[in-house]
């Protein structure tokens, strides 16, 4: 703002009054250009401050623009007089001007006229803050609020999603682990357990691709394999190898660096005996490496063929001085009910094992050449009646399907009653015997019942052995 319009504001009002009147004064009338000539001014000791307050208006397009029309509402009419120097400078410290306050955005001509005002107060010192949004932010406001809130709803309904398939997938996997002891800390939650500080029992890592389309499914109700990564190279790193006794899974070894042994064999069977030996020499070289190197053993559940080995390498370890201590302390420690390890050819070949390195200093022992001849069932309920398979780890070397004599009868014809009450032969007239077995051979018993079967090794048992309801594999779910 210029001195012109300065000088406008210094032009005092007349005198108070019972009268009100207005009177204009011309912005060009200019004050002397300091006090001591403000002193000298005629008209300088004859105007008292105004006691009323002014209104303000803004120049018109036809005024001279360094002009302020100022209308001063006073109580009567009396002559313009000079302002006194000190009330000149006391009343122009205490002169306070209305702050205009912005009306609420009604229109744009409502805008327009609140721009003009706070141009025209900013020339006096003045600030006009606005009290609304431009137009162009009230357009992109009300453009990205919709677009804001399906937003945060799209986000809303993936992270509930998520958190349902989550939590479905917690619970699918403590299902599928049934009794297992889990690993639960921090923010691991695995089939895994700590049989001694260095052997970890867990069940099969999935969910990687390698493993197969079904290994890849299992991922969502088994161990994750990222998350077994994960807990391995957190708590081990380079400290583990990783032992895998399935023969149905396998995965891409470099997931672990290349620290993965596979020892398979299949599910609720027993493996070649000497696979257990070769597996406790392995994991005895790496664990006496470093005394902090762990081995990591699972099959898909980590119960029963991880039972049988780890059970192995304990007593192979010098853990525990019997099969039957080991094979104890092992189900207590995987299993919250103790139920690990249960299948009774399973057990028996742990048996076997420390029957081995009792007796033969952990030696192998060459295979015992074998004739099976025939069964006997005794006591057997007679609705029981079962075809017969006989094999080893290379193939089937006998079946009754398939035999000429017994494939184009039934079951109950080819069962003889013997004389001795309760007691039924099977055996093929005029032939040296069923099959020739050497070391590991499975007997399967199949019948409308259920299946039921045995392992059984050449060099463990004598020639003639009785094998009770309990020394059968699934036996029990038969329904006699």
């Amino acid at each position: 703002m210029d001195s012109e319009s300065v000088d406008s504001l210094s032009q005092a009002p007349s005198k108070a009054s019972d009268v009100e009147t207005s009177a204009e004064v011309a912005a060009a009338a200019k004050l002397p250009a300091n006090m001591n000539d403000m002193k000298s001014h005629p008209m300088a000791n004859n105007v008292e401050p105004p006691l009323k307050t002014y209104d303000i208006e803004p120049p018109k397009p036809a005024d001279n623009a360094s002009t302020v029309t100022v209308k001063t509402i006073s109580s009567q009419n009396s002559p313009a007089s000079a302002l006194p120097s000190t009330g000149i400078s006391s009343w122009a410290r205490n002169l306070k001007l209305p702050q205009p306050i912005a009306p609420p955005q009604e229109s744009q001509a409502g805008n327009d006229g609140t721009s003009a005002l706070a141009r025209f107060t900013s020339g006096l010192g003045l600030r006009l803050q606005s009290m609304t949004l431009s137009p162009d932010d009230s357009a992109a406001h009300t453009s990205t609020a919709p677009q804001a809130v399906f937003e945060s709803f799209k986000k809303g309904i993936v992270d509930s999603s998520l958190n349902a398939v989550k939590a479905v997938q917690v619970k699918a996997r403590h299902m599928v682990s049934q009794n297992n002891r889990r690993y639960q800390e921090g923010e691991f939650d695995l089939d895994m357990t700590y049989i001694t500080e260095n052997i970890i029992a867990m069940g099969f890592p999935a969910g990687d691709l390698s493993s197969g389309l079904f290994g890849f499914f299992e991922g969502f109700y088994r161990n994750k394999m990222e998350e077994v990564i994960k807990f391995f190279e957190t708590h081990h790193k380079g400290r583990y190898k990783v032992y895998n006794l399935c023969s149905e899974r396998l995965y891409d070894a470099s997931l672990f660096q290349g620290k993965v042994a596979s020892f398979p064999f299949n599910d609720h069977n027993c493996p070649p005996f000497h696979l257990i030996k070769s597996f406790c020499q392995s994991a005895y070289s790496w664990l006496k490496e470093d005394i902090e190197n762990v081995v990591v053993v699972h099959c898909k559940a980590g119960m029963g063929r991880t039972g049988l080995m780890i059970c192995s390498l304990l007593l192979f370890l010098k853990f525990f001085p019997t099969a039957e201590e080991a094979i104890d302390y092992f189900n207590q420690k995987r299993c919250i009910d103790g139920k690990a390890l249960v299948l009774p050819s399973q057990i028996r070949y742990v048996k076997y094992f420390k029957r081995i390195l009792t007796r033969f200093n952990g030696e192998d022992q060459p295979g015992r050449r074998c004739m099976i001849r025939g069964f006997r069932l005794h006591k057997c309920p007679y609705w029981i009646r079962p075809s017969i398979t006989i094999s080893d780890h290379s193939g089937t070397l006998f079946s009754t399907s398939k035999h000429p004599k017994t494939k184009n009868l039934m079951p109950e014809d080819f069962w003889i009653k013997a004389p001795k009450k309760g007691i039924v032969i099977f055996a093929i007239p005029r032939e040296p015997g069923l099959a020739e077995v050497v070391g590991d051979f499975k007997i399967h018993f199949h019948d409308r019942q259920g299946d039921f079967y045995c392992w059984l090794n050449t060099t463990m048992i004598e020639n003639r052995m009785i094998l009770n309801a309990s020394d059968l594999d699934g036996f029990d779910k038969v329904n006699t």
